[in-house]
């Protein structure tokens, strides 16, 4: 699988972000609180939704932290390549 790019509607800190990435590694060198660890977090929950831990209290924190901080669509999209052929996802969160 090669990510493509992904667009950040909201989630966490992180509005109307478009991230294109480059084939081989990717490097992310920003500051202290930009929103490298929200943006990990945003990749891992396209794919595989919010942890599922056996308490439900981790899973709704987790959500409620990655919460947008302001108002507008909680979610997005990413277009990924996987045997040859280009998917989209798009996915929101209430």
């Amino acid at each position: 699988m090669k990510l493509i790019s992904c667009h950040i509607e909201n989630f966490g800190k992180l509005s109307d972000l478009r991230v294109d990435f480059v084939e081989g590694i990717n490097l992310f060198h920003e500051m202290n609180g930009w929103g490298k660890s929200t943006l990990a977090a945003f990749l891992r929950v396209m794919f595989y939704g919010f942890d599922r831990e056996t308490k439900i209290s981790m899973e709704e924190r987790e959500r409620v932290q990655k919460a947008p901080w302001q108002s507008g669509v909680y979610g997005g999209s990413i277009v990924f390549e996987a045997h040859g052929k280009t998917y989209r996802m798009v996915r929101t969160f209430d």
